[in-house]
């Protein structure tokens, strides 16, 4: 109503100082790994921002800290190649806030002319995945994944940083819902899907084979179907050196999947 004044009740304040408190706790121990991982691998951490959210692009980019890591930020794609002809960033950090891809003709110009330069996609609706189901991007981020307990936005980093791909846990389950090809990754690539992150786990939990089936409710044989194709996309043969493969990659596992497992291990 005109004049009315809205306030805060201290339920609503509490709650709301609660999630800005996990918000930078979720990101000021990410900024840390980031760092630290383009550091002893040699990534490139500067990046150019795509995207028409002043409120996410700040976000983003407190979410970073070194700001002489930001190179410039565009609107549209005509003006982000335009872009890409004066600067070289390591990644390409793409807001897509609607329904229907705007920066189409970006992704594919970064694609097919800077193979190097990693491709983030930072998407606000699910549902553009049906209209560009196949994007062709290292890293695609949902929105409504941003405050799960091991951080969609960091994973991503970290996966850029190690020539891996990662889509956050929605935008797997909305694909598959969709029936759509999750990308393919090149045979230097990995792509964790929301499976590997639970078998990880699983592993680091120490749980076998007929514990995982009975938490996750399927077979003994599809675990261990599961488990062998993640050891072969990793390259290994056995959990260890499965999971001293990830943490190579900067992938942290936090327990999430097994809580009931956790508290009795």
């Amino acid at each position: 109503m005109p004049g009315e004044q809205l306030t805060l009740t201290s339920t609503e304040a509490h709650s709301s100082k609660a999630s800005v408190k996990h918000f930078k706790r979720l990101f000021i121990g990410g900024e840390s790994r980031f760092l630290l991982a383009c550091l002893s691998t040699g990534f490139e951490p500067s990046f150019i921002y795509v995207g028409k959210s002043n409120l996410n692009f700040v976000l983003m980019y407190k979410a970073i800290k070194v700001t002489a890591h930001f190179l410039g930020g565009a609107n549209t794609s005509s003006q982000a190649i335009d872009l890409l002809g004066r600067v070289e960033p390591g990644y390409v950090l793409v807001h897509e806030t609607t329904e229907h891809p705007q920066y189409e003709d970006l992704i594919k110009h970064v694609s097919q002319f800077f193979p190097v330069i990693r491709l983030f996609v930072f998407i606000d609706s699910l549902r553009l995945l049906e209209n560009f189901a196949k994007i062709n991007a290292d890293v695609i981020v949902a929105d409504c994944d941003m405050f799960l307990p091991v951080n969609p936005f960091v994973q991503g980093l970290m996966a850029m940083i190690t020539g891996t791909t990662y889509r956050s846990p929605s935008v797997v389950g909305y694909l598959k819902q969709l029936n759509a090809p999750i990308d393919q990754p090149s045979s230097q690539r990995i792509v964790l899907s929301l499976r590997d992150q639970q078998l990880l786990e699983a592993y680091v939990l120490g749980l076998s084979n007929r514990e995982v089936a009975e938490h996750l409710n399927l077979s003994v044989h599809s675990v261990k179907t599961y488990s062998g194709q993640l050891l072969a996309r990793l390259g290994v043969n056995n959990r260890q050196k499965a999971l001293l493969s990830i943490a190579k990659m900067g992938i942290s596992i936090i327990p999430k999947f097994f809580p009931k497992a956790t508290i009795d291990a």
